[in-house]
C-alpha cells in the first residue's frame, strides 16, 4: 500500500466523489462526506446567458456535501431525526456589471441545508409550528425529493443559480474611484469676490 492509499484509507469520509449520482439517504444515514469540482462551463443551466467563462482553476466550481441526521431546529424540534445534506458551493462566475457594462468575477460561497423527503407530496407538508416566525423560517432546511440515485450536480447547479444576482454590479466600478479622486484633487473654481468686481468697475469709470 503506497502513501496515497494509506491516506485514503485513513480518511474514507473525506474523499473526492468521482460519481455524483449517489444514494442520498445512505449518505445522510452514514454521515458520509463527499466533495468534488467541475468546470463551470459544464453547468449549462447556470452559464446560460452569461459571458464566456474562464478555463483552468478560475473556472472551477468546488462543492462538498456532508450527510447527517437532523437534531432539530432550536425551539421547534423540526427536522429532528430527518436525513439532511449540508451543501457547500464555491465558484467565481464571470458576470456583466449592469452599471458599467464591464465583466467581473463574482465570488460565490454558498451553503444550504437540504432535507430529504421520499415523495413530492411531502414537499408541501403543513408545518406543526408557527412558520410565520421569520427567525424560525430562515433556519428551516429546504426540502428536496431524495432517492437512491440522487444527482448531486443538479443540486450544486441549483444552488449556484440561486447565488448569482439578478442584477449583478461591481461593489465599485472600475474608474469610478479614480474619477472621485480626481474630483477631490482638482482645485475648486472660486467665484470672484463681489468687492473685487466692484473695484474693477470703478477703475473703468
Amino acid at each position: 500500500m503506497n502513501d496515497k492509499q494509506r491516506a485514503e484509507a485513513a480518511s474514507p469520509r473525506a474523499s473526492v466523489s468521482a460519481d455524483t449520482v449517489i444514494d442520498a439517504f445512505a449518505l445522510a444515514r452514514q454521515g458520509d462526506f463527499v466533495q468534488g469540482e467541475i468546470p463551470l462551463v459544464r453547468l449549462t443551466r447556470a452559464v446560460e446567458g452569461l459571458p464566456e467563462q474562464p478555463s483552468g482553476e478560475a473556472g472551477l466550481v468546488r462543492w462538498s456535501v456532508q450527510g447527517e441526521i437532523g437534531k432539530g431546529v432550536i425551539g421547534t424540534g423540526f427536522a429532528s431525526g430527518q436525513p439532511l445534506l449540508r451543501l457547500h458551493v464555491q465558484a467565481h462566475p464571470v458576470l456583466i456589471c449592469q452599471r458599467c457594462n464591464a465583466p467581473f468575477a463574482f465570488a460565490v460561497d454558498s451553503q444550504a441545508v437540504l432535507q430529504l423527503v421520499k415523495s413530492e407530496d411531502e414537499l408541501d407538508d403543513d408545518l406543526s409550528f408557527d412558520a410565520q416566525d421569520p427567525d424560525v423560517a430562515d433556519s428551516l432546511p429546504e426540502k428536496v425529493v431524495g432517492s437512491h440515485r440522487f444527482d448531486l450536480l443538479a443540486q450544486v447547479e441549483d444552488e449556484l443559480i440561486l447565488s448569482i444576482p439578478y442584477v449583478p454590479k461591481h461593489p465599485v466600478c472600475p474608474g469610478a474611484q479614480a474619477k472621485d479622486g480626481d474630483a477631490q484633487q482638482a482645485p475648486a473654481t472660486q467665484r470672484p469676490s463681489p468687492f473685487a468686481v466692484l473695484e474693477q468697475l470703478k477703475r473703468k469709470d
